[in-house]
Order: C-alpha cells, then sequence, then structure tokens
C-alpha cells in the first residue's frame, strides 16, 4: 500500500556515524517500501569515513580502510565539510519499468538548480559527479552513489562546503580520479538545506523539515 500522507518528511540528524546512519536508512527504506512513512530525505554530516560501492576498486584507496557498500560508484570519503544528502524516495514506474536514469538525472538537477542559487555555476562533466568552474579550473563539489531496493531508493549525494574537507581526499583517488580534481562550494550548511528541500519540493512534492527527535517519535 502507499502512505496517505499529505506532505514528505526532510530530517536533519547533525552530525552522525556512518554505522549509525546506515542502520536508520535501511529502518527508514523497509518502512517506505511498505508505504507507512512518506517519501524521506535525511540531511547530515558523518564523522570522517570512507566508504566504497559497486564499482570498488582498491587500487584507489591503498592503504585505507574502507567501509563497502550497496550504492553505486567507487571510494569516496565523507567528513566535516561535507553536507550529505539521503533521499529515500518511491520511484515510479514507467511503461511497467522503473527509470532509474531518470531519476538520477532529476536528483543532478536539483543540487545544480541549489548551487546556482547561490551563485555557482554547476553542471555535470565528462566524469561522474556536479562540477562548478572557478579560478579558470572545473572542481568537483558533489558526488552521488545511490541504490535502489524494491523500488525505493538509499545512499545518496555528498555536497562539498569547507576547506577541510579537502584533506580527507587527498589520501584517495576518489571515484579514480585524482584528488587535485576535488573543491568546495563556501555556502552555510542551513541555508543550503532550506534551498535543497525547496528544490527537492519542486521536483517530488512538498517536504516539511524535522528535527532528528522526529524518527524517535514514530
Amino acid at each position: 500500500m502507499e502512505n496517505l500522507y499529505t506532505s514528505n518528511l526532510a530530517i536533519d540528524l547533525g552530525t552522525i556515524g556512518y554505522d549509525e546512519c546506515l542502520k536508520i536508512q535501511k529502518n527508514l527504506l523497509s518502512r517506505r517500501q511498505k508505504g507507512t512513512i512518506p517519501d524521506t530525505i535525511l540531511f547530515l554530516e558523518h564523522h570522517p569515513v570512507y566508504t566504497t560501492g559497486r564499482k570498488d576498486e582498491p587500487s584507489n584507496y591503498s592503504g585505507i580502510s574502507v567501509i563497502k557498500t550497496e550504492r553505486g560508484g567507487d571510494v569516496t570519503y565523507h567528513g566535516p565539510g561535507q553536507l550529505v544528502v539521503y533521499p529515500i524516495l518511491k520511484l515510479w514506474e514507467k511503461d511497467g519499468k522503473i527509470d532509474v536514469r531518470s531519476f538520477v538525472v532529476k536528483l543532478e538537477e536539483i543540487v545544480i538548480r541549489s548551487l546556482e542559487r547561490f551563485g555557482f555555476q554547476a553542471f555535470v562533466g565528462d566524469e561522474p559527479g556536479i562540477w562548478v568552474s572557478y579560478g579558470g579550473k572545473k572542481k568537483k563539489v558533489a558526488s552521488m552513489g545511490l541504490a535502489i531496493e524494491k523500488g525505493v531508493s538509499y545512499h545518496g549525494i555528498s555536497i562539498n562546503t569547507g576547506k577541510e574537507v579537502l584533506e580527507g581526499f587527498s589520501r584517495i583517488n576518489p571515484c579514480g580520479l585524482d584528488p587535485s580534481v576535488m573543491g568546495y562550494v563556501d555556502i552555510n550548511r542551513m541555508d543550503l538545506i532550506s534551498v535543497l528541500v525547496s528544490e527537492f519540493s519542486n521536483v517530488f512534492g512538498r517536504f516539511d523539515m524535522k528535527s532528528h527527535e522526529y524518527l524517535q517519535e514514530t
């Protein structure tokens, strides 16, 4: 059955460990699959951690301890100075099939429009991720790695918002790229969340912000 909610949920988890957050994602994933909750987006920052996805290439993180996940993509870094966005959304079928590519494009466009509202020239480049041009150079400022299970998405997007995050990337080849391509957008965390919620609402229907305590109440 589908949920009967009139709006979707956006929840700010603050700073949270990767394993703890994955448990929350899996719980919400199961509930969304059953239709007992609406589409839900988690906003958070992780404690420093390296993860890798289904395109795992060990040579890109030699000597680094990583957490292997179900998401798409290769190795990446999460830590302070980065806003992580996990959309737990129902993907609707088109002609009897789930159109994952169109869903990914919608997410890319949401991030691009959000960054443009802060004055950044954002775009999808030849390599994965969202890029911006500044100082005459192209820099990758956002990464995406999704998983789809029984028609519902989880894992998601990371947007670099502070210079401190670049140190974490310097120890790996993020998504197989030289770490020097990584950059960041200097945007206030709460301002960025507010704009992202607005852009998600324009595409997927209204999202209402809730505190992390909301998860304990439902």
